[in-house]
């Protein structure tokens, strides 16, 4: 059921609704046709650099997902392509990561823009 978790910054990709659990440091999704949520599996590697970002960021980024998060007064992106499998599953696979801006920023909201 979509009321069971507190989506923090969720965003929607392919309809399904993706956001970052800061409390459990795992990537969740929520998919509406199966009516459940799902851990997105592949992503573990890139989820241990943010466990002491306090603002994890999931943005929709053409057909795949963008996670920006802080790290050491650094602004951090990834972008993650998402697959799914049998039974249901939800696979990420990042795409590229790295530092976008360097110094004291606070992001109050991420967009993610068609130019």
């Amino acid at each position: 059921m979509l009321t069971s978790k507190l989506c923090v910054n969720p965003c929607v990709v392919d309809d399904v609704l993706y956001y970052h659990d800061r409390v459990m440091n795992t990537l969740r999704a929520y998919d509406p046709n199966q009516k459940s949520w799902r851990v997105v599996e592949g992503v573990e590697e890139l989820l241990a650099m943010t466990i002491c970002s306090k603002w994890p960021r999931t943005v929709r980024y053409g057909g795949n997902l963008a996670l920006v998060f802080r790290r050491s007064g650094e602004i951090w992106c990834a972008e993650i392509s998402l697959e799914r499998r049998h039974r249901g599953e939800i696979w990420g696979k990042v795409e590229w990561c790295d530092e976008i801006l360097t110094g004291n920023f606070k992001v109050m909201k991420s967009l993610a823009v068609m130019v």
